[in-house]
């Protein structure tokens, strides 16, 4: 399965059209990859609202995410999972400082990352 397409769009925080490229795959997808996959489409999908400010959305989205990614080992797909777990729970950490006040806007260099193996 080459993802590359697709996380060279998230990357480049191009992240509506990373969530287009996750969600094919993920419907096209043998049972086996779908969960993975689902949660691309999530952490694509909560990075986008992220960037557009609704950061109930993305909270709700990343949650998910990292439910259905946890489930797979630190390197599968010849994606780094457990460095794109790091990087949804950053951003969580995030969200909760604007949601309690502690901050006004997420700092959006923070946003998740995926890295190649």
């Amino acid at each position: 399965m080459d993802l590359s397409v697709g996380i060279k769009l998230f990357n480049n925080h191009d992240f509506f059209s990373a969530h287009d490229f996750f969600e094919n795959m993920w419907m096209n997808s043998d049972k086996v990859n779908k969960l993975f996959l689902q949660g691309m489409v999530q952490v694509s999908v909560g990075s986008y609202h992220a960037v557009c400010g609704n950061y109930n959305g993305a909270e709700s989205q990343y949650k998910k995410a990292l439910i259905k990614l946890s489930k797979f080992s630190s390197n599968f797909c010849e994606i780094n999972v457990e460095f794109l777990i790091n990087n949804i729970k950053l951003m969580l950490e995030e969200i909760n400082k604007v949601k309690t006040k502690k901050k006004t806007v997420i700092d959006l260099n923070l946003l998740p990352t995926i890295k190649q193996i």
